[in-house]
């Protein structure tokens, strides 16, 4: 029961930074310290993301280079982010790891990754869970 609790706690983790993030791209959240902060807040200091390309960002270029992109996409660009196939693929009492599709549509392009995150089990934290690192992979698109 314990596991599945996580395992929740994560998939919930992961669709609210993901709405975050559609929030954030098509300005609807306003560009203030206090919204931010959620986001920043949930990266572990020592967060790492590897993008499709293969690039490293460590969590403080991240965060810079995603601040400047509120309102990036106009209501017109239709940008949303989906996610699907979730999976729980290791829990143990300090960490967890899981799987999922990563799906967004822009400006009725559809593209997909999957992404492997690691998370740090955090009792402080919304969701009970830090963001450590996450490896994402381009998947076919939906086009292909």
């Amino acid at each position: 029961m314990l596991e599945q609790q996580v395992a929740f706690d994560c998939r919930t983790e992961i669709v609210e930074l993901h709405r975050f993030f559609t929030e954030w791209f098509n300005g609807v959240l306003p560009d203030t310290d206090a919204t931010w902060s959620a986001l920043e807040n949930g990266l572990a200091p020592n967060f790492v993301l590897v993008t499709p390309y293969g690039t490293v960002l460590e969590r403080d270029p991240l965060l810079a280079s995603l601040r400047p992109m509120n309102g990036q996409h106009g209501p017109e660009a239709g940008f949303k982010i989906g996610i699907r196939n979730f999976e729980c693929r290791h829990i143990d009492e300090h960490s967890v790891i899981v799987t999922y599709e990563e799906w967004q549509t822009l400006e009725g392009k559809e593209t997909g990754r999957i992404s492997t995150a690691v998370f740090e089990r955090n009792p402080g934290m919304p969701n009970r869970v830090r963001w450590l690192s996450v490896h994402e992979t381009w998947l076919p698109s939906a086009e292909a």
